[in-house]
């Protein structure tokens, strides 16, 4: 039965009960986030190095010897930062969608705004603090996960994970993960990507 309702705007609404433990979408996307900020380092250093002449494989090697156990440790730290955040919603992350002809929106229930927003800002102070720039990239991520929403026509690519009841909506780097269950995902999956005249649409 499908659990999609209307509401007075006209818009399609439905909610989703993410098991966090089972289903690690959001730990992943952290994690994708994390993986970008340390190559962007790498890539700054070199091209700093490469640049002021002072380049070669002995010093890259040397920094490397020291970030990367710096960045497996921010991981640890990312992974039971998870685990304590899945443990303290109960293990279920509640999300309100909203869609219509001009876009989908993702929207955290209000114990999981809250916990987001303190959560984000306390990796943000601590990422500062110690200079971890990965921790306060993370940080920044968690405080804005107020709501996501996509606008259909400036989305780039729809991707659809059945497996995990998923549906990737992109736009350069925003990253809308778009949940419905099984009876009513075709559907979903459908109307967004019927909506999104200059998105690549991949169907898993």
């Amino acid at each position: 039965m499908s659990k999609i309702t209307r509401n007075e705007n006209g818009q399609y609404v439905w909610e989703y009960e993410l098991d966090m433990y089972r289903n690690r979408n959001i730990f992943d996307l952290v994690m994708k986030i994390l993986t970008v900020i340390f190559v962007f380092i790498i890539f700054a250093v070199t091209s700093m190095a490469v640049f002021n002449r002072t380049f070669d494989l002995d010093s890259l090697w040397f920094f490397l010897k020291i970030a990367i156990p710096i960045f497996l440790f921010v991981y640890l730290i990312a992974y039971l930062a998870y685990r304590f955040y899945a443990l303290s919603l109960g293990g279920v992350y509640h999300v309100r969608f909203e869609m219509d002809e001009e876009g989908v929106n993702h929207i955290p229930m209000k114990k999981e705004q809250e916990y987001n927003k303190k959560m984000g800002l306390a990796s943000m102070v601590a990422g500062m603090a110690t200079k971890n720039y990965g921790q306060v990239g993370t940080g920044m991520y968690l405080a804005s996960l107020e709501n996501i929403y996509s606008q259909f026509d400036k989305v780039t690519s729809v991707k659809a994970d059945r497996a995990h009841d998923l549906i990737n909506v992109n736009y350069m780097t925003q990253n809308n993960q778009v949940y419905a269950d099984k009876e009513d995902y075709d559907f979903v999956f459908d109307y967004i990507a019927s909506h999104c005249p200059n998105a690549k649409i991949k169907d898993m």
